[in-house]
């Protein structure tokens, strides 16, 4: 009889926020295509949810700089060069992005709206290209020069300074993307953390963003 070694699971440190992002990204390009600039409270939806995106984007980028990075150069120098290419690359589009997004009243032309768009949709691709380039090659690079302790202290670092409504922002596009199991495993510690009135909160906004059936599938193995 032959036995299959199965292996553990090595810590992953950028699937939990890529999938939000690539949910946020996803759900921006989806509600672009049909926004209606002409209908005010159309146009103000699109703008807050740019709002999330571009919020979240910018804190990635930074938090993946000066821990994710710098740990990974302290490391293995040279290592961090690509990626810190890419993101000043990526946010300098971002910024572009962003700027022509806020400066949107609602007498935009039909052809400058498809324009914004296209621009919107190539940055989307070029974007996704990065992050799985990440979770591809960077995701190696730091299971190779830390150990799963390491890389668990080094989340831990991370989350410790987030501020508590960016970790609502982030929870919101992160959860929904996520299976239910590892929603508990990310929830739990939250639970343990947070007052009753902010965990309530986040599972208030939480709640919002999944399907009945999927939040009372996350209640129930929650509690």
């Amino acid at each position: 009889m032959t036995f299959v070694k199965k292996t553990m699971s090595r810590i992953k440190s950028f699937a939990a926020p890529h999938k939000g992002l690539r949910n946020v990204l996803s759900k921006f390009s989806y509600q672009l295509g049909h926004t209606n600039f002409n209908i005010p409270a159309e146009l103000s939806a699109l703008k807050q949810l740019g709002r999330d995106m571009f919020a979240l984007l910018n804190d990635h980028a930074a938090t993946e700089n000066s821990h994710t990075l710098r740990n990974l150069e302290e490391r293995a120098p040279g290592s961090s060069q690509h990626d810190m290419e890419d993101h000043a690359r990526l946010e300098e589009i971002q910024a572009e992005l962003e700027s022509r997004l806020s400066s949107f009243s609602g007498i935009e032309s039909p052809d400058e709206v498809h324009e914004y768009y296209l621009d919107f949709s190539l940055f989307h691709s070029i974007y996704l290209e990065h992050i799985h380039e990440e979770e591809t090659v960077t995701e190696k690079l730091l299971q190779e020069h830390f150990t799963d302790e390491e890389l668990t202290n080094h989340r831990i670092a991370i989350m410790a300074k987030v501020p508590f409504p960016t970790l609502c922002l982030w929870l919101k596009y992160i959860v929904p993307a996520q299976a239910i199991a590892e929603i508990i495993g990310m929830l739990s510690g939250l639970k343990q953390k947070a007052s009753a009135a902010d965990f309530k909160a986040v599972m208030t906004m939480i709640q919002a963003e999944m399907s009945n059936d999927r939040f009372e599938n996350l209640i129930a193995n929650l509690n």
